[in-house]
């Protein structure tokens, strides 16, 4: 047995819309959902904002004055 990760941006009611054909998304969409677990993942500061260019060169700085 393996295991595949999914991720995605979009809710999960949202990827039947996504994927079209009403069946088909449904028989797509089962086999992803049954024995799945979901993580949520909400932050309020971006990944650009934590890593960002800037904060790379202000680091930079930092370690200079040492």
């Amino acid at each position: 047995k393996q295991s595949t990760i999914f991720c995605s941006q979009f809710d999960i009611d949202g990827w039947y819309e996504k994927l079209g054909d009403g069946t088909l998304a449904e028989a797509i969409l089962d086999r992803i959902v049954h024995d799945s677990y979901d993580i949520f993942l909400d932050g309020k500061v971006s990944m650009r904002e934590r890593f960002g260019v800037q904060q790379e060169k202000e680091q930079e700085e930092s370690n200079a004055l040492l």
